[in-house]
């Protein structure tokens, strides 16, 4: 099946439902099914043709939906930005993917606005919101919507087409693109629907981004398949996610565990509240503290869900949403899904034994985008080498260890210390720097650096405007938020800066 046909099919069943709200606008399925017609429509009209590639730069919104599905309708690859992308992030993405359309919203025009789009082969941009002037050189987003309909093109593709293209950090200092398909997205919505019982009388608050693959592959597309409604908002506060909850009769929220720590203590700072709807929270990006899970029983009446998944594989692993959970463990496979815990020779290990993590199924990613060599990396023989170290018990459940790789997870998302590092580095004064995760308490991870200067430059450089220098490069969540100058950085034997000796550091009392 392709994915676009999603829409079709929920529309047939339940036309009138309710499928999207954003602040105080509906859209029933078949409206939705409507309008994602209209704008695939007026993208062909312009050109636009299955296979190629189409850059989505918006936050949570209906547009960002809309555009989603009228890319799976035409067979074009939709490629979601990070909505905390700065310009330089921004160009990566759209030069690697080979984006002939760019959708922008009026909020993130500054950071693609300046590049050289025609040149780099965007030849159709759209802007979200804003004036009605608009920017020069991109048209209004609502002109796809205006004027007479004009046909979707008969799909020509199958379901082996690719269907997005996610971008995510990881431990190269460049995002790799992970590709999915339409199977692979329609199999997703699949699983996910089966495994946490997805219903349509469901209301989900997609609270995360759904630029990222745990509100897209995890909510909003397995909600529109089953036929919920999704309640779109955009980085809430607290209270207006129990505004939110009440206002809806929301019954499924998706949080990180350090957005869930601000609701508990909001939760707990409230003299009474009684979110009634609310039947399921699941949390993932990093590990909940058994004492947040304590916390938020006591105050909603059910435990969290914990889960696992990585943006090439989401919620693959997963305690049980309305069953027996362990709580510390990320539970056991979902439906459809198997996992090899495997040592250093990749012979399977036995129960509580620790070694990498290895996860198969068919709505995982069929590849990194122009990087052949990293995708025979991480798919062998068919299974997703994870670079996650976990251990399964003597009943089953997995418990996540660590990580093989150097990645730092800030509040649930992902930070290539080489991305940090390679920035850094541009500074003139900056002779060597190596990045770092400390732990934290509220996002799990912060993200530390250590600076040696050249020993010949004049004018030394303050951590506060070695910060301030990153921060007008890249997104706000990967700066640095400790530098620390020290006259030389640890080497070891190869001559590579010593990062265990530098987290050993971190970690010394």
């Amino acid at each position: 099946m392709l994915i676009g046909q999603v829409l079709q099919q929920s529309r047939r069943r339940w036309p009138e439902r309710i499928a999207v709200w954003f602040g105080g606008r509906p859209w029933t399925y078949a409206e939705l099914d409507d309008v994602t017609d209209r704008i695939a429509g007026a993208l062909a009209a312009k050109g636009i043709a299955a296979g190629d590639r189409v850059a989505v730069f918006l936050p949570n919104c209906p547009e960002l939906v809309f555009a989603y599905f009228a890319c799976f309708k035409l067979g074009v690859i939709a490629v979601p930005l990070n909505y905390r992308y700065r310009q330089l992030e921004a160009e990566y993405a759209l030069q690697h993917s080979g984006a002939v359309a760019l959708i922008v919203d009026q909020s993130l025009l500054a950071e693609v606005e300046k590049l050289p789009l025609a040149e780099m082969g965007v030849l159709h941009r759209f802007l979200v919101g804003g004036p009605s002037g608009g920017s020069p050189s991109f048209r209004p987003f609502d002109e796809l919507l205006a004027g007479e309909p004009q046909p979707v093109p008969t799909a020509t593709f199958d379901a082996t087409q690719l269907a997005a293209i996610l971008y995510t950090s990881g431990t190269t200092a460049k995002p790799k693109g992970v590709m999915y398909s339409h199977a692979s997205l329609y199999r997703n919505c699949e699983i996910q629907t089966e495994s946490f019982e997805f219903t349509p009388v469901d209301v989900l608050l997609i609270s995360t981004a759904a630029c990222h693959a745990a509100a897209f592959t995890g909510q909003l597309l397995p909600g529109l398949f089953a036929g919920s409604t999704c309640v779109l908002t955009f980085l809430p506060s607290p209270a207006q996610v129990v505004a939110a909850i009440e206002r809806h009769g929301v019954t499924r929220v998706q949080m990180l565990p350090a957005t869930l720590e601000d609701l508990v203590e909001h939760l707990e700072a409230l003299p009474a509240v009684a979110l009634k709807s609310w039947r399921c929270c699941t949390a993932g990006g990093d590990v909940v503290p058994l004492d947040l899970h304590r916390r938020f029983q006591n105050m909603t009446g059910f435990e969290i869900t914990e889960l696992y998944g990585m943006t090439e594989l989401l919620s693959c692993i997963s305690n049980l949403p309305f069953g027996p959970k362990r709580l510390g463990s990320i539970g056991k496979p979902v439906v459809r899904t198997s996992l090899r815990i495997v040592g250093d020779n990749e012979g399977e290990l036995p129960a509580n034994g620790v070694g990498e993590l290895l996860v198969k199924n068919d709505a995982m990613m069929v590849g990194y985008w122009r990087n052949a060599e990293a995708t025979a990396a991480a798919l062998r023989d068919g299974w997703m080498h994870t670079g996650d170290v976990a251990r399964v018990d003597d009943e089953g459940y997995c418990w996540f260890v660590g990580r093989q790789k150097e990645l730092i997870i800030r509040g649930g998302s992902n930070i290539s210390p080489l991305e940090v590092e390679e920035v850094l580095d541009e500074h003139p004064a900056v002779h060597l720097s190596c990045v770092v995760g400390a732990p934290d308490k509220h996002f799990g991870e912060i993200v530390t650096a250590y600076v040696a200067l050249r020993r010949d430059w004049q004018d030394a450089p303050s951590p506060a405007e070695l910060r301030a220098f990153v921060a007008e490069r890249i997104a706000a969540y990967k700066v640095p938020d400790k530098i620390t100058i020290l006259d030389e950085l640890p080497l070891n034997a190869t001559g590579k800066v010593d990062r265990k000796k530098l987290h050993a550091q971190i970690n010394a009392p």
